[in-house]
């Protein structure tokens, strides 16, 4: 075709594509996984990039049942096949014959990190979460103020519960910076005087689903410390129900998704209306089973046929005048009884009587001593008496004492003692002690 002569849409297309696969051909590219979806047809479909571009690339099925990596977000792949063009939307495109995993993405290790790191200092800790009002009267909303979210969270509280009120402080919830503007909006609510904002209860922070990147300004650290330093109760709402940021860990409670946020926070009108129902007819009859009594007890006293209401106090007042009485002769018997001893108590101290106890104890004490000292005497003279005995007895039997009335013990030159003959035999060297002296003998002959 010459210059002039212009392209269709298809056409044009059609040489790019064919320019694009003949020139890259078959290669091996390594990235992070971005967005990831898995269609009805089985195909999957997800983006790879670096630290400045992105690539979108398809994994058709008859190429993902072949392979048991499981693709996600964050996750590091080695990818071979082609790149190409699609027609459809006229936009580069990468078919995936084959996948490798190839690690952990760089944002994934970044999340990893900054979860490990704030967790130790304890800004996850059950500790510090703060509990919410069961019956809240006012909300924060810090979210964007378009799309579906703000619009289904408003819905939502207008069924469960229209008398609480709702503030929304726009944000921003995407992209750079964004984190910078959810920590503002959650130190201004802290002072809501100073920046002109109503008192609320507790505040949410609410954003529907994305990919990591979509999502990650909720993972930064400046978000997580205001989060932390917000004075009032803060509820995490970010995302789905399997998407999880360091916002959700740190908020004071986390909520699947931005619906169920108020679902958790806010009391049901339905349920409470059936509450106050069943305490309104028990309110009820309790009533009614009051007003029956008492009317009972009306019509009691009038078939009594009081002349006045007070007669029924009669009896009551008549036994406490008969108690008084007793009171106050009880009191005046103790009297007379205390004044009574008090008197014995004084006869008992006065000089002459204190005198007189004291010398009849002196004259007890010194008798008392006397006595002790005549048993002492007569116990030590008894001591004595049996001393003496005791020391004739054993005079008496010492053996010295035998020897003075003629006998001799005789021993051998060992100095054995000798009971009998025959263990002197013929020639034994015999010691013989007398009364005074000792006598060296030798044994001749033995007699029986």
């Amino acid at each position: 075709m010459s210059e002039n002569e212009p392209y269709s849409v298809s056409q044009l297309l059609v040489l790019l594509k064919q320019a694009v696969e003949n020139e890259v051909g078959r290669v091996t590219v390594v990235g992070e996984i971005g967005s990831c979806k898995m269609a009805s047809s089985g195909h999957v479909y997800f983006t790879i990039k670096d630290a400045s571009a992105q690539l979108n690339c398809v994994l058709y099925r008859y190429q993902a049942t072949t392979y048991r990596v499981q693709l996600h977000e964050g996750l590091r792949v080695e990818l071979i096949g082609r790149a190409t063009v699609w027609e459809g939307r006229g936009a580069l495109q990468f078919v995936v014959d084959r996948v490798r995993e190839a690690g952990v993405g760089s944002l994934q290790q970044q999340f990893e990190q900054m979860k490990q790191r704030l967790q130790a200092e304890g800004l996850f800790s059950a500790e510090r979460k703060r509990p919410l009002p069961r019956y809240p009267e006012s909300i924060g909303l810090i979210t964007s103020p378009t799309g579906a979210v703000i619009q289904d969270m408003r819905h939502r509280l207008a069924q469960r519960a229209p008398w609480i009120r709702a503030y929304l402080l726009p944000v921003q919830v995407q992209g750079q910076g964004a984190e910078h503007g959810l920590a503002r909006a959650l130190q201004m609510w802290s002072e809501p005087a100073r920046h002109g904002l109503p008192p609320v209860d507790f505040v949410i922070l609410a954003r529907g689903g994305g990919s990591l990147e979509d999502l990650w300004c909720f993972n930064e650290e400046v978000l997580a410390r205001a989060i932390a330093a917000c004075s009032v109760p803060v509820v995490s709402a970010v995302g789905h129900e399997t998407d999880f940021s360091i916002a959700d860990f740190v908020a004071d409670l986390r909520a699947p998704t931005p619906t169920a946020a108020i679902e958790l926070t806010t009391p049901d009108a339905a349920t409470l209306e059936q509450m106050l129902g069943h305490r309104e007819l028990a309110l009820r009859n309790q009533a009614a089973r009051a007003l029956e009594t008492a009317q009972l007890r009306l019509l009691a006293m009038e078939r009594t046929k009081l002349r006045h209401p007070l007669e029924l106090l009669a009896p009551f007042s008549q036994r406490l005048d008969e108690l008084h009485e007793q009171l106050r002769d009880s009191c005046n018997q103790r009297m007379l009884q205390a004044e009574h001893t008090l008197a014995l108590h004084g006869a008992r101290l006065q000089p002459g009587r204190l005198n007189a106890v004291v010398e009849g104890a002196r004259e007890r004490l010194q008798a008392a001593l006397q006595a002790l000292r005549g048993s002492a005497r007569s116990r030590v003279e008894q001591w004595r008496a049996d001393l003496r005995v005791r020391e004739e007895q054993l005079a008496a039997a010492s053996p010295a004492h035998a020897l003075k009335r003629g006998f001799a013990l005789v021993r051998t030159a060992d100095g054995k003692l000798l009971r009998r003959a025959q263990d002197a035999p013929a020639g034994t060297k015999l010691r013989i002690n007398l009364s005074e002296g000792e006598l060296v003998a030798r044994a001749e002959e033995q007699r029986s």
